[in-house]
């Protein structure tokens, strides 16, 4: 990175003297000028080199400005949604909506690691790093982690032929890519789940999927059609409706998961299944100049705290927990000769916004993060609908305290930031004492990078795969964005 940036600048360098070099020689010649050594001076040394000078300084004005303005828009974008819908200290401890669940029917992902759940988290217990890869297409390799065998050139055919004029990034076809692939795997699993009985109407499929931040309304409502297509072969076209949604915070879908499990168990004329997929991707030229201009982008030598490129798509699919054809169906049957497995059930979401943006030094603040997680263990020790009159009766640290010895692991989205990474270690050691946070916690952003929207839903859909291993919850957090934090938790239904 150092030699490349040196040869730039070199090459920028000597571009400029000789353009004025040449400029100004072919001037004194036309005006018949003898150059006196004062001349000399100026016009070939001291007016390139202020040029250079004064183009370095423009361009860092710019960049910081470009800088503030968007981290202002992320932080103002951040917090709409969350003082909406999640505040940990406007929580009401007599909610009972709080103990809401969802039946968790089913789960994809796919990662730079794969699509495996065991390959993932060996790749996040061996601090797996990705190596250096040209994402940029111009023979600059930089620490990224993109996903491998991801076609886009079909994709970006057959987009170029059903919605001509429309232009796509290289970032954004890979997005679109990774979450069809996600919407046609949870298709699958929907179909899966539900028995077919003769002249019974099919669930509505609700489909909501969170596309990157730069997502344009003419670019959802293409993903919209292409989506539609890959659900068709596994769903009625009738009983499907889809809401596809741009990001603007990287816990939005927490948020989203949130408000599908209270769908889900508000009253409803119509058997309902929701599913929430989420797909981001900054594996190219304009995502790597984006994090530079912010000083944002990792580097071993220069920039050890900046964030990894990658590339992610997640998905879950939810149910009614009063659904009875939702009770103990799960998308994957089980095995000749096992028992079926307790359905696996999804608590509410907790999401909170730090007073200030994490720095790259000093100590964490843990408030947020701490209070999210505290919110779902509570949730956690009481059952749902507020029924267990024995955890109603105590307190809430006294409720609290019988959840932490449940959970098995921490899936987490963070990578090598050092004070996300103590500030997790903290939250876990003081809410969860029995756990390891060097064991117990999977940080995922470390072999796959920074994934942006997708970074908070792919500890869920690990957490759903590790609870069914282990039959035991499992908490998912986020802790990736500047500001925003969440927690939720993966659940046998018997817990």
């Amino acid at each position: 990175m150092l030699a490349k940036k040196l040869f730039r600048s070199g090459l920028t360098l000597l571009a400029v003297f000789a353009v004025v070099w040449i400029a100004t020689i072919a001037w004194w010649q036309a005006v018949n000028r003898m150059p006196t050594t004062t001349d000399i001076v100026t016009c070939l040394f001291l007016l390139p080199l202020g040029m250079v000078l004064g183009y370095r300084v423009i361009k860092r004005a710019l960049d910081g400005i470009r800088a503030n303005v968007a981290a202002g828009r992320g932080l103002a974008t951040a917090a709409a949604p969350v003082a909406a819908d999640n505040a940990v200290a406007a929580a009401d401890p007599q909610d009972t909506t709080r103990h809401w669940r969802a039946t968790l029917l089913g789960s994809a992902f796919r990662t730079a690691v794969g699509a495996d759940a065991d390959a993932l988290v060996k790749a996040a217990q061996t601090y797996t790093q990705p190596d250096m890869t040209d994402v940029q297409g111009f023979g600059s390799p930089i620490f990224a982690a993109p996903v491998a065998d991801l076609d886009t050139e079909d994709l970006r055919n057959k987009l170029a032929a059903r919605h001509p004029g429309l232009d796509w990034t290289r970032e954004s076809l890979r997005a679109l890519a990774l979450c069809s692939d996600m919407v046609e795997k949870l298709a699958a699993q929907a179909a899966a789940s539900q028995p077919a009985k003769a002249g019974a109407e099919p669930a509505r499929l609700v489909v909501t999927a969170l596309l990157p931040r730069d997502c344009t309304p003419q670019q959802q409502s293409a993903a919209d059609d292409w989506l539609r297509q890959q659900i068709r072969p596994h769903w009625p076209a009738e009983r499907v409706t889809l809401e596809p949604i741009a990001a603007k915070g990287d816990a939005d879908a927490l948020l989203l998961l949130d408000r599908a499990t209270q769908a889900l168990n508000r009253p409803s004329e119509e058997r309902t299944l929701r599913m929430v997929v989420v797909a981001d991707s900054l594996i190219g030229a304009r995502a790597v100049e984006q994090l530079t201009q912010q000083s944002q982008l990792y580097d071993a030598d220069q920039n050890k705290h900046g964030r990894l490129p990658g590339e992610a798509a997640a998905g879950v699919l939810l149910g009614s927990p009063a659904d009875p054809l939702a009770q103990g169906t799960q998308a994957s049957a089980p095995a000749d000769g096992e028992a079926p497995a307790a359905p696996l059930v999804l608590t509410r979401a907790g999401v909170a916004r730090l007073s200030a943006p994490t720095a790259d030094r000093g100590h964490p603040d843990t408030e947020a993060l701490g209070g999210v997680v505290r919110q779902v263990l509570e949730a956690l020790a009481a059952k749902p609908d507020g029924a267990n009159d024995n955890n109603k009766s105590k307190p809430a640290d006294d409720a609290a305290s019988a959840a932490p010895s449940l959970i098995a692991a921490v899936v987490a989205d963070t990578g090598v930031h050092p004070v996300r990474t103590a500030e997790i270690a903290r939250v876990v050691a003081e809410r969860l004492p029995a756990l390891d946070s060097a064991e117990d916690v999977l940080s995922l952003g470390r072999p796959c990078g920074y994934l942006g929207a997708a970074g908070a839903l792919l500890p869920v859909a690990v957490a759903h795969q590790l609870s069914q291993q282990t039959g035991r919850p499992v908490l998912a957090l986020t802790a990736n964005d500047v500001q925003q934090r969440g927690a939720i938790a993966v659940v046998p239904s018997l817990t």
